[in-house]
């Protein structure tokens, strides 16, 4: 609708419960207006009861099959007049609860899915990196005390007091060949 009245997008969240539309951009209003008319038809949506709107599989199933959010949808119904002011709020308030829980759901799902999925250690990917017969001349020469440990951290790119599990990496490997 923007793109057709050429106007930019000012998009700010209007819900039809407001007393004073005369506070909004016409603009916005009317590309609103367009955009509610082209996803949700009103004689598809006047299909509808209050009592289905009660019902939440019937929302998010009618949602996901317009391509619209739920909270698009309960606007259409209230400016429909399917549903009243009241059970619009509480509608809308169930529907922000309920993607607030699937938001935080879904951000679990990623930080379990990073830490199964957290690939190799640092140390094997500076061993890989460095070269193992490279790393174990470099910790050889540090452990004998002919490198200082600033020189041998340069070189390996890891700090000084990493190298123990730098080693122990190392012997790890060394134990599957």
């Amino acid at each position: 609708a923007h793109i057709w009245t050429a106007t930019s997008g000012i998009s700010n969240q209007i819900s039809p419960d407001i007393l004073d539309r005369d506070k909004y951009h016409p603009i916005e209003l009317f590309c609103n207006e367009i955009t509610a008319n082209v996803l949700m038809p009103k004689n598809y949506i006047e299909t509808f009861t209050q009592e289905d709107f009660e019902n939440e599989k019937i929302i998010l199933d009618t949602a996901k099959k317009l391509g619209v959010s739920t909270i698009a949808l309960l606007v259409r119904a209230r400016n429909l007049n399917i549903i009243s002011n009241r059970s619009y709020k509480k509608l809308k308030f169930n529907a922000d609860q309920a993607f607030s829980e699937f938001l935080e759901k879904e951000e679990q799902k990623k930080l379990l899915q990073k830490k199964k999925d957290g690939g190799p250690s640092f140390y094997t990917l500076r061993l890989n990196r460095n070269g193992r017969l490279f790393t174990q001349s470099v910790l050889d020469a540090y452990n004998s005390g002919r490198i200082e440990p600033s020189i041998a951290s340069l070189l390996l790119k890891v700090k000084s007091n990493q190298f123990p599990k730098l080693e122990k990496r190392m012997y790890k490997w060394a134990m599957t060949k």
